[in-house]
């Protein structure tokens, strides 16, 4: 039995982990040089480092100790659940690993560990090895990393904004239409569950969807009449030439491509390739669909807003056909909200306000 101690021993000193030895019933029988001296480094009181002492015992002390009894946080606390549960998995044959990561912080600095259970096959008195590798520089990069990951989606948010500017100054209607979308995009994104990140670059998409607007001369864009067959090829040019002036940005989301598709139809009657189904990105389904509702209840030079039942109505009647029904069914959840809050607001006879306002 000693010379087996004295094995264990040889191989767990080389590690630079904090370890210990389990028997059956949690109790540590060995620990490393690694954990005597991290024990003695950090002011412990456990007698020969804790060896002799039931891992489990100790923590059971922690997890049901009250709340005012200072021995612990609501966090330790409930690390200490998981950490019970996860040793008796392991020693019961449950589990083939336990891992959690928990801080371990000191005075002077902020520091998180790794600990790692595994049982030991064909043991006979160690049961399960304990491990606590200190991983606080690979959290230090992984917040470095996050904030490296803010500022670039802020660069990003700021590169669009000035895009989005330069068309506001030159057509009015274009900029508000694009924010309104932007907002309803957003909306449909979140009830459809999108993550954060794809919310983000949603939203980004939508805020630039008609920037190849910028190349069509002012006086067709702001034609208070019909507008000729050739000037209405003009206006179908804009999503690739919205395509042509963004797809050079190494943007991490498919803004180029929500900008080229956001008149495609599901049923390939739309524009510029006449793409099918799944052939347009998700983003351009949802763009296309908050597209649809604003155009119809805005006003535009040619002709005064519609009413927003008349949006409703074309989003319904082209569900699965023309949009994407997934789609459609999370618009009209929202706009139907906006519906009811608007008219709650304002009445039905009050056309001046845009319905986006209010949320």
């Amino acid at each position: 039995m000693i010379e087996d101690f004295l094995s264990y021993n040889s191989v767990i000193d080389a590690l630079t982990a904090h370890v210990a030895l389990l028997n059956a019933q949690g109790e540590i029988v060995a620990v490393n040089e690694a954990w005597r001296t991290f024990s003695e480094n950090n002011g412990s009181s456990l007698p020969a480092h804790g060896i002799g002492c039931n891992y489990i015992g100790m923590l059971d002390k922690l997890a049901h100790a009250p709340h005012n009894s200072g021995l612990g946080s609501h966090e330790d606390i409930r690390i200490a659940i998981s950490v019970i549960a996860g040793i008796t998995s392991v020693l019961d044959g449950q589990s083939a690993k336990f891992q959690i990561e928990y801080p371990c912080h000191a005075p002077w600095e902020q520091r998180w560990f790794l600990m790692t259970v595994t049982p030991l096959p064909g043991g006979t008195t160690v049961r399960a090895i304990v491990s606590h590798e200190n991983i606080t520089p690979l959290k230090a990069a992984e917040t470095e990393v996050r904030a490296q990951g803010s500022r670039l989606a802020l660069a990003f948010s700021s590169t669009v904004e000035a895009i989005a500017l330069a068309i506001e100054k030159r057509d009015p209607y274009t900029a508000g239409h694009q924010r309104q979308v932007a907002t309803l995009a957003r909306k449909i994104g979140q009830i459809m569950q999108l993550n954060d990140d794809q919310l983000f670059g949603l939203h980004l998409g939508a805020t630039v969807h008609d920037i190849g607007k910028i190349s069509i001369p002012a006086e067709i864009l702001n034609r208070p009449g019909a507008l000729s067959s050739p000037e209405y090829s003009i206006i179908r040019c804009h999503p690739e030439i919205g395509h042509e002036i963004l797809r050079g940005v190494d943007f991490p989301w498919p803004i180029a491509n929500m900008v080229l598709q956001h008149h495609e139809r599901l049923d390939g009657s739309g524009y510029p390739h006449g793409l099918k189904g799944d052939e347009i990105c998700l983003e351009a389904r949802i763009i296309g669909v908050a597209d649809v509702f604003d155009a119809i209840i805005s006003h535009r030079p040619y002709r005064p807003g519609h009413h927003m039942d008349e949006a409703l109505r074309e989003l319904k009647q082209g569900r699965g056909k023309l949009y994407d029904a997934d789609v459609v069914d999370a618009g009209l959840s929202f706009f139907t909200q906006v519906s009811t809050a608007w008219h709650h607001a304002h009445g039905p006879e009050d056309e001046n306000s845009h319905p986006l306002t209010h949320f």
